[in-house]
């Protein structure tokens, strides 16, 4: 990231420019492509992911005295942002179906070299075992760009009023254009307690990774291994399943809250919220091809017979409330600051609507219960010239998760029914730690710590149809722990160093 910054008189500006790129290759070994038989490999590369963003922004504010109770704060900027997202090809045998893809002629051995025709036929699955490397076809760059402008104004019309609004403009190259805005106030009764509301309206457009991922893993239901697959929207696996084009995420905001100033130094601020969020966008749920998908549409035979096939959807609506407590302390000890806060969450999601074609129950169940419905943060800081030392106590309470994302759709009977078994996830605290040492004006050292004490969710549990086998102690397809990982992941703690210059 580049940026530059300054002031002349009333008029300040900042300027920057960041550029990202993040990729992950895909490869596996010890295991085969069997529709290859005794010709498959057993090492392959699957390919790269690779995504790209370039970000440029430019951000103006001027303060014109009107003769208000304060200036007139002039906000105004703009913005382009490209983002990119690339799968590359991996190599032929980690995608490609071989000669066994073919049903093959079983036979059954009666004698020493003596074989019988048995009667059946088989064929073998498409792709390495396990996941399935990206195609020629479905490999690709595909990128998204949008330009923004904003405009902003906010004053004191009184002693005690404060306005403000602010409306953005953004027009993507994929989706077209988009309007939001905001508007809030801030009235002081008395000194040391404040009341503010605010307004406002959001946008959120598919990412090109969204619209154009192509994965197909190895998955097992009961034991029994099957091909996973999830399609881009405009592929022709996902659009004979009825997928259309991904549209924004739009949402509608409301807020209200008080602050308060009991005594020096200390600022206690409550707020409730509630966010409508529509077109909300997520996977689908499983559905599951047979022989007539196959020879309807030939590209299913890369998940096969009694495979899977999802994809992204604008699938659901939400309305999330909550209230946000957060109490902030500033003190000194000795010549040293000291700085403590206290945060707590209370947060509630309900799927008001949803396409019952492509929404499951365990979708539903995620998206009202995976989230933990409190959270407490409590954060302490301690500096004193150049160094700094940061504590940061997370809280998450329970959560609850589905367990059985399985056979829900089919394409002949579509609506949902049934259930689904759930487990309940304890809650847990997790600490974050970091100190930090400036040098030489323009250097900051640091070396912390995420989830220092590396903590885990509570292990899946047996439930319904899911079965925990002792061996490895999770799931038939390797699970051990909730799918997504819940609030803080699966993957325990992360110990890190960072050096960052400034100038």
């Amino acid at each position: 990231m580049l940026g530059y910054k300054g002031t002349s008189g009333d008029f300040s500006y900042d300027l920057s420019v960041t550029l990202a790129r993040n990729k992950l290759s895909l490869s596996m070994y010890n295991s085969a492509n069997f529709s290859y038989g005794p010709a498959t490999q057993t090492s392959f590369d699957f390919g790269d992911l690779i995504q790209k963003e370039v970000n440029f922004n430019a951000d103006f504010t001027y303060a014109a005295d009107l003769g208000l109770a304060a200036p007139l704060t002039i906000s105004a900027g703009g913005e382009f942002r490209k983002e990119t997202y690339e799968q590359t090809a991996g190599n032929a045998q980690s995608y490609a179906a071989g000669p066994y893809a073919i049903a093959q002629q079983l036979y059954t051995q009666t004698a020493p070299g003596v074989y019988v025709d048995s009667g059946t036929t088989a064929a073998q699955g498409v792709g390495a075992s396990g996941y399935a490397g990206t195609s020629p076809a479905t490999a690709g760059k595909f990128d998204q760009k949008a330009y923004a402008a904003y405009v902003g104004l906010e004053t004191d019309l009184t002693e005690a009023l404060t306005v403000g609004a602010a409306g953005r403009y953004e027009h993507y190259n994929t989706f077209g254009d988009a309007w939001v805005g905001k508007v809030n106030a801030l009235y002081k009764f008395v000194e040391g307690f404040s009341v503010r509301g605010s307004f406002g309206t959001g946008f959120h457009a598919p990412s090109p990774g969204q619209s154009n991922v192509s994965i197909v893993t190895t998955s097992f239901n009961n034991g029994n291994a099957f091909q996973a697959g999830t399609y881009p929207v405009n592929s022709a696996p996902a659009q004979y399943y009825g997928a259309e084009p991904l549209t924004p995420e739009k949402s509608t905001n409301y807020g209200l809250g008080v602050i308060l100033e009991p005594v020096r130094g200390l600022t206690v601020t409550v707020d409730g919220y509630q966010i409508d969020l529509r077109n909300r966008i997520g996977l689908t749920s499983p559905f599951i091809v047979n022989a007539i998908a196959i020879a309807a549409q030939p590209a299913l035979q890369a998940v096969g017979l009694d495979g899977q096939v999802q994809y992204f959807t604008n699938g659901f609506k939400t309305r999330t409330r909550g209230i946000d407590v957060v109490g902030t302390y500033r003190t000194k000890l000795s010549e040293a600051e000291l700085n403590f806060s206290l945060a707590y969450n209370y947060n509630k999601t309900k799927v008001t609507d949803y396409d019952s074609r492509v929404i499951n129950f365990p979708i539903l169940i995620d998206a009202e219960n995976l989230a933990p419905k409190h959270r407490i943060v409590f954060n302490a800081n301690w500096s004193l010239d150049n160094l700094s030392f940061n504590v940061r106590e997370n809280y998450y309470s329970s959560f609850t998760a589905a367990q059985d994302y399985g056979v829900t759709n089919i394409l002949t009977n579509g609506i949902v029914t049934g259930a689904t078994p759930n487990q309940v996830f304890g809650g847990k605290f997790v600490t974050d730690l970091e100190v930090s040492y400036v040098f030489a004006e323009h250097f900051t050292l640091s070396i912390g710590a995420q989830n220092f004490t590396d903590e885990h969710p509570d292990r899946l549990a047996a439930n319904g149809t899911v079965q925990i086998y002792p061996l490895t102690g999770g799931t038939s397809d390797g699970q051990v722990y909730p799918r997504g990982g819940g609030p803080f992941g699966f993957n325990g703690g992360f110990y890190y160093t960072r050096l960052r210059v400034k100038y």
